[in-house]
């Protein structure tokens, strides 16, 4: 398990600078590019701008570590029925561990649990990056009316956050769970 949290870390590593110098030349391209005539349009086409390439980056800096601690979460669950596979995860979300503690399914579930605890986070962050690289360009046109589609920008900006503070509501439970799961088993 060790492995798979030094990937994870050495990802968060690489991305959080790349990210970070995403949004610094994002927004530099904001500047240099002709804009809006008002300071809250130049503003967030800056932001807009910075939100997109850095967004991005990061989403593909994190892409190489998703794919590496991706089969963390499948090979424990790897040769179960569908009903042994969602009892394994049910009681990794809720943190109850399986009994009896010896059985090969109990053994799955903490594995899957060690796998999840490394792994979702990574997926969060690249689906929170994703969202702000997707979001960001339509930022400057929120305050413009444009003539053909003034309010796709509005409903794409929204609908973006409302599925991101979904997913972090949902994969952040499943975090919780199975660091409580970890705690439970590793207790016994």
């Amino acid at each position: 398990m060790g492995e798979l949290d030094e990937i994870a870390r050495r990802a968060w590593r690489r991305t959080i600078p790349i990210a970070i110098g995403g949004f610094v030349v994002g927004a530099v391209v904001g500047v240099v590019l002709p804009g809006s005539d008002s300071a809250l349009g130049r503003f967030l086409s800056i932001v807009g701008f910075g939100l997109c390439v850095g967004g991005l980056s990061g989403t593909l800096s994190l892409l190489t570590a998703s794919f590496r601690v991706a089969p963390s979460l499948q090979w424990p669950l790897r040769g179960l029925g569908r009903a042994d596979q969602r009892g394994v995860r049910r009681a990794v979300i809720s943190g109850q561990p399986i009994e009896p503690a010896g059985s090969e399914l109990a053994h799955r579930a903490h594995d899957w649990a060690r796998g999840s605890v490394v792994a979702l986070p990574v997926s969060l962050g690249q689906f929170l990056l994703l969202y702000a690289g997707i979001a960001g360009p339509q930022l400057p046109h929120v305050i413009r009316d444009d003539v053909w589609n003034p309010e796709f920008p509005r409903v794409l900006i929204a609908a973006l956050v409302v599925v991101a503070i979904v997913f972090s509501v949902v994969l952040g439970r499943q975090i919780r769970g199975a660091r409580r799961y970890l705690a439970a088993t590793n207790d016994r």
